[in-house]
């Protein structure tokens, strides 16, 4: 899982899922832990997971409550508890025949219209009332250039409930994006470049913070760092936006950021 992305909020109110009280934040980031072959035994008869060494899950424990666990398996989400080194499941959420309606992107060369085969959850969990919290669903999509490349990541955004329910919040949220487009084609080129390099690189991130129920800031930075023989100009944005859930309309990022 690409853990490239930082996503920062501030500190309010608490999480209350199957009945657990949690510390007071607004976002949860899950801490990747390595499961003891003790651990890997009891979560496997818990959940039914395969433990063999192609397992493809993962366990994480929630910072601000220790006794919290998290396991992601693809698109599968478990919460449990630990009591004398045994799990109990708490609640699980299944994502896996989630099929987005629609697709928007911004980076890609033909914008992307059909949901993307990579897709996993974000180890984090987001806050959106004073009762619940959210989970991303990331599409990440790829392409390559002559000399680079670029990654761009959408995110759909649920709300977890108990006895496995998720509601669909927020939806085609600009997530992450990474380019890295070759600037360097002639030995001038690649003298003049020296220790800065042959390419321009750019980076988008994500900073999502609550303001109240069911009501996101999302700000976002968007950075261009450019070889000395670029013929690009260099950027360093911000744009803001509000997003309601159920009064949701599609974000569309400043041009100038996804243009060449």
């Amino acid at each position: 899982m690409n853990k490239k992305y930082r996503v920062l909020c501030s500190v309010l109110l608490g999480l209350f899922i199957h009945g657990q009280s949690y510390a007071a934040s607004d976002t949860f980031a899950l801490k990747q832990l390595e499961a003891t072959a003790q651990q890997a035994q009891s979560l496997c008869q818990q959940i039914a997971l395969t433990c063999d060494k192609s397992a493809a899950w993962q366990l994480y424990r929630v910072s601000e409550q220790p006794e919290q666990y998290y396991v992601i398996a693809q698109l599968q989400l478990f919460q449990l508890t630990q009591t004398n080194k045994t799990f109990r499941l708490l609640n699980q959420w299944d994502f896996s025949d989630y099929q987005p309606k629609q697709v928007n992107t911004h980076w890609t060369v033909e914008e992307a219209s059909k949901p993307s085969d990579e897709r996993h959850l974000y180890p984090a969990l987001f806050r959106v009332s004073e009762q619940s919290y959210a989970i991303g669903l990331i599409q990440r999509f790829n392409e390559m250039y002559s000399g680079g490349g670029m990654t761009e990541e959408v995110a759909d955004f649920f709300e977890l409930k108990a006895n496995s329910k998720a509601e669909l919040m927020f939806s085609n949220l600009p997530f992450y994006v990474t380019r890295m487009i070759r600037a360097c084609f002639s030995q001038e080129d690649y003298e003049r470049a020296g220790d800065v390099g042959c390419h321009d690189n750019e980076n988008m991130l994500l900073n999502i913070r609550y303001q109240k129920p069911y009501q996101w800031q999302l700000n976002y930075r968007y950075t261009r760092v450019l070889s000395a023989v670029s013929d690009q100009k260099p950027a360093n944005g911000r744009a803001r936006y509000v997003v309601q859930a159920k009064q949701f309309k599609p974000i569309q990022l400043p041009t100038a950021w996804h243009e060449y």
